[in-house]
């Protein structure tokens, strides 16, 4: 990145509602610090409550101290079931609101736009229920930058009583702090249990309760906690009104939450997540409900399992009595390592199974085998919900929040058989109820749907299992339960989303539509703020409100013209394969082996010294050089056809080397006919690849380590100091894959999957390394998910092709290199590539060289489809955008090709040089001469070092490419750039033939 940039966090942790922010910038290992240079400046909260229902405005403005632009990260959870459904961000000191767009183009737009070095504002959601956005610019020497999120929430009950609870139990002071709570139609003044100060108190306006607090320079000594009592009998309907008459409803039912008996199983499984993130996990919630569960099931054998990037079975242990002190002891000495693979759950034999875990499969996609009740329990603030419910949901089980909820509560739904919402009795004017399922009435309920006409009547229904057992009637009445300036349909279509996500990939396409409709950010959609309404006229982005007008003119005038696309890349495939086949079967012939020269020049006869005759041979002879010497042209000429005729798949043959010998006057000068094996394509060579040492400062604690159980504990021993530094995991891997203790290696290595969900770079540098140990199908997953994440780059359909053929899946790896050929791309992102496709062409023709026989060709172009084997090929990548990184590769007459000399002598040609983006860069030769050759990199510009710390290029290096008898070796290291002089190469690798 050629921008100054400090990434900091703003976490909002769940407690209940939200939780009090920190501010943190990289400490420029890849992990984060507190600082004093990015400060929350202005906090304000508005609050507005009607029943038990709840809509926040969370205003914050960020100042930056520092004397340097900086660009921030705010990252924030919410509590289970809740969407963010607005943000603002200012552009020119005015807050605009954000619109909804498809995550995929969210990406791809804020990528494009990022390249005049100005960041859009964008939130989406990440894990679980996480929601961030990146603020950048924000100026040195107090600048700063306000955003704003809202969100809608449902007040938890606490006793008799609904209860608001807003943490503001804060680590230093703010300077400008405010918070202003409105509570609207209740007869009751709302009950303050906890209060900022003894001036936040409720004022009654007409049928508003206001309360309100502004401070400077404030630390605020108290929470705000706000009880809203309820009776027993007490109802409530809210109603809004929509089109085609009709209107959406919300109905709070007060009904107990009723349990049964239910026969306790005798044989249990515990499924304990410890991958690495489950470290986070808070195990004195776990071990408290594992507490309150064996008071009541006092007798009962339970089996351990564990879960991370394997599946392996654990103790077995018999509670008598409730005594459950040796299972508690083991499983509070658990190692926590490893990345998460939910894919690797087996069939389990226990009547029920306990399943601790966070729901995040960072290291392969879910295979759900059970059959038995799951009961999903997490208690990280980080959680897939829509994974839990999905597991508890398919095997008739239960899903325990123990980070929201009490688990001396929650472990009933352990114990008893819970009352259950069953549905609604049919109403043709009722429709599009949620939940839609059946629900566990845990506190009490509520309902949402729409409902067409003015009045009806609902019948809901109670029960266990499928008996129900008691019913509920609300009336609906638009006269007298409608609220305005509220959002009813908001929180309907909150509902629904929720229950769309337990099936997230199914419902793809409706969760897209309903997330446009009303503004709500899911796994799927964004909502995203342009600086200029060109911006959204460009990218065909419908803009906010404010700005409509201004679009519909620009757009009505054609005064600015939409995203300049480019549709495919296929013309200049076309143009760059023609350009290849010229490269091949052009003639480089070699030098002539050049003598020690004489002091002295005789003269001969003809008046011609031996120098002059040596040039004239010399420039005929080459075939290359045709300006040095007139009298040679025709000669050249000639000797071109005679090659053409004697060539083999446009090689020079034997037979052809002598015909030049001939032309040259008789000459006896040698010439070094030293290319490997000059009539065959297949060469005899050998690769010899070169281990880039880390030179971290942790590699020390290794260098007297030999045995594996050593070098393990020395690991675990250091790990906490690196946690959050994904080389120290790569470096340890790389030890253990050396000391060829695979099973440990990709455990350590997986762990890099667990630092950060959704981070390109984090996964591109994983992915390399699993290709490097053959690791293909833990390749094939990862490189997936980063083509999931973003499909606009080239790159992703790339890597997940070659992925495939690393897989022996031939066809998906011909089709998505075609896609790379057949996408549309934004005309930054494309000059961003340009030159990809020379490296497309050769891998789609290597593998119809080498795999023809299973692949349909049928669709692709005939005119991109040639033979080009060749000797040598050196292909690298790397995992960070906006980076610039060198492909050297020196022959042995020490001729170096790279970016400014892209053919050599003997024919070494260098594709087009990648100064942004993730590359790749490629070498071929298509014959080689022999001798060694060297291979290095160059690490020519990189952004300053993220979360993935420093890039990670992979280098992959053939012989005999495309022949059907390859070779391949892989390089893969971190930048070691700190420890490099300037205008130095890091040698990966030799050839020799």
């Amino acid at each position: 990145m050629k921008r100054a940039c400090i990434q900091f966090l703003l976490f909002f942790q769940i407690l209940c509602l939200a939780q009090v922010p920190t501010i943190e910038i990289p400490d420029g290992k890849g992990g984060y610090k507190k600082n004093d240079q990015v400060i929350l400046q202005k906090l304000h909260i508005e609050t507005k409550i009607v029943g038990r229902i709840s809509t926040n405005v969370i205003t914050m403005v960020l100042k930056n101290n520092s004397g340097r632009l900086r660009e921030g990260r705010v990252t924030f959870p919410l509590p289970e079931g809740t969407n963010a459904s607005g943000y603002a961000l200012d552009i020119n000191g005015k807050l605009r609101n954000a619109v909804p767009v498809e995550k995929e183009k969210a990406r791809e737009v804020y990528e494009t736009i990022r390249k005049r070095n100005i960041d859009p504002g964008v939130l989406e959601k990440t894990e679980g229920n996480n929601f961030r956005t990146t603020v950048y610019p924000i100026a040195p020497n107090g600048g700063e930058r306000t955003l704003q999120i809202t969100y809608h929430y449902e007040l938890k009950k606490s006793g008799n009583s609904y209860q608001y609870f807003l943490p503001l139990d804060y680590p230093s002071e703010i300077p400008d702090f405010s918070v202003l709570t409105s509570v609207y139609s209740n007869s009751e003044a709302p009950q303050l249990l906890e209060r900022p100060d003894g001036e936040f108190d409720f004022v009654k306006n007409g049928n508003i309760w206001t309360a309100e607090i502004h401070k400077t320079k404030y630390k605020p000594g108290n929470n705000l906690k706000i009880n809203f009592p309820q009776h027993e009998t007490s109802q409530s309907v809210l109603m809004s009104e929509a089109s085609d008459d009709s209107s959406y409803f919300l109905a709070n039912i007060n009904i107990a939450s009723n349990e049964r008996v239910k026969e306790l199983p005798n044989k249990i499984a515990i499924v304990w997540d410890n991958s690495l993130s489950g470290k986070k996990r808070d195990h004195t919630k776990e071990f408290l409900l594992l507490e309150e569960y064996f008071k009541t099931n006092k007798d009962v054998t339970v089996k351990t399992y564990f879960i991370n990037n394997t599946f392996e079975e654990g103790r077995t242990f018999k509670i008598n009595a409730g005594n459950w002190s040796s299972l508690k002891f083991f499983l509070s000495y658990i190692t926590y390592d490893g990345g998460t693979d939910f894919g690797q759950l087996k069939s389990l034999k226990e009547d029920e199974v306990l399943f601790f875990t966070d729901g995040f499969s960072s290291f392969g996609e879910l295979k759900l085998n059970w059959i038995r009740p799951v009961y999903t329990i997490s208690s990280s603030p980080h959680t897939n919900f829509e994974q839990l419910k999905y597991i508890s949901n398919k095997t008739h089980g239960e899903f325990l929040n123990l980070n929201e909820n009490d688990p001396k509560k929650e472990v009933r739904k352990l114990l008893f058989q819970p009352l259950k919402f069953l549905g609604i009795e049919s109403d043709p004017s009722v429709s599009e109820v949620y939940p839609s399922l059946p629900e566990t009435i845990s506190q009490d309920f509520l309902l949402t749907g729409i409902v067409k006409g003015n009045q009806t009547s609902v019948k809901l229904k109670f029960g266990y299992g499928d008996e129900v057992t008691e019913t509920r009637i609300i009336n609906l009445n638009t006269k007298n339960q409608t609220v305005k300036y509220w959002g009813i349909s908001t929180f309907w279509a909150q509902k629904k989303l929720n229950e769309l996500e337990i099936f997230s990939k199914q419902n793809k396409d409706e969760i897209k539509n309903l997330c446009k409709q009303f503004g709500l950010v899911s796994s799927n959609m964004s909502l995203m703020v342009l600086e200029n309404v060109e911006d959204y006229v460009r990218y065909d982005i419908t803009p906010p409100l404010e700005l409509k007008t201004q679009f519909d003119a620009i757009v009505k005038n054609n005064r600015i013209a939409k995203d300049a696309r480019l549709k495919d890349l296929m013309s200049k495939a076309e143009w760059m394969t023609e350009n290849l086949k010229t490269w091949w079967n052009k003639e480089y012939i070699p030098k002539p082996k050049r003598y020690p020269e004489p002091k002295l020049t005789r003269e001969r006869s003809d008046s011609t010294s031996v120098n002059d005759l040596e040039e004239v041979v010399v420039t005929g002879a080459a075939g290359i050089r045709e300006t040095q010497h007139h009298t040679t042209a025709s000669a050249v000429s000639e000797q071109r056809r005679e090659r053409q005729q004697l060539n083999i798949r446009g090689m020079p043959s034997i037979a052809s080397n002598k015909v030049l010998q001939g032309r040259a006057s008789g000459l006896q000068i040698g010439y070094r006919n030293e290319y490997a094996n000059s009539s065959s394509q297949i060469n005899s060579g050998k690769i010899k690849t070169i281990e880039v040492e880390s030179k971290a400062e942790y590699m020390k604690f290794f260098s007297a380590v030999n045995d594996l159980e050593s070098i393990y504990k020395v690991y675990l021993q250091h790990r906490e100091k690196y946690e959050n530094l994904p080389q120290y995991y790569f470096d340890v891997s790389g030890i253990l894959f050396k000391m060829n203790d695979r099973k440990s290696a990709l455990k350590v290595l997986s762990s890099i999957a667990d630092l950060e969900f959704e981070n390109e770079e984090l996964y591109k540098l994983l992915a390399y390394k699993l290709k490097q140990t053959g690791a293909y199908d833990k390749e094939l997953f990862v490189a997936q998910k980063v083509l999931e994440w973003r499909p606009f780059d080239p790159q992703s359909y790339r890597d997940v092709a070659l992925a495939f053929e690393d897989n022996a899946q031939y066809q998906p790896a011909l089709d998505n290199l075609y896609k790379v050929l057949t996408q549309s791309y934004t005309k930054e992102l494309a000059e961003r590539d340009n030159g990809i496709e020379e490296i497309i062409i050769m891998e789609i023709n290597e593998l119809i060289a080498n795999h023809g026989t299973h692949l349909d060709l049928k669709t692709i172009n005939p005119k991109i489809v040639a033979d080009l084997p060749v000797n040598i090929r050196v292909v690298i990548n790397w995992n960070k955008d906006d980076t610039d990184i060198d492909l050297w590769v020196t022959d042995p007459d020490n001729e170096r090709c790279y970016y400014s000399n892209k053919e050599t002598e003997i024919g070494g040609r260098m594709s087009d040089d990648f100064t942004g983006g993730f590359g790749p860069e490629q070498f071929l030769l298509k014959k080689a001469m022999k001798g060694k050759y060297k291979i290095e990199t160059n690490f020519f510009g990189e952004r300053q070092v993220g979360v993935a710390g420093p890039t990670a290029i992979m280098a992959e290096v053939y012989i005999n490419y495309a022949t059907g008898k390859q070779e391949r070796k892989i390089v893969v290291f971190q930048n070691q750039k700190e420890n490099s002089r300037k205008g130095e190469g890091v040698l990966i690798g030799e050839f020799e033939f």
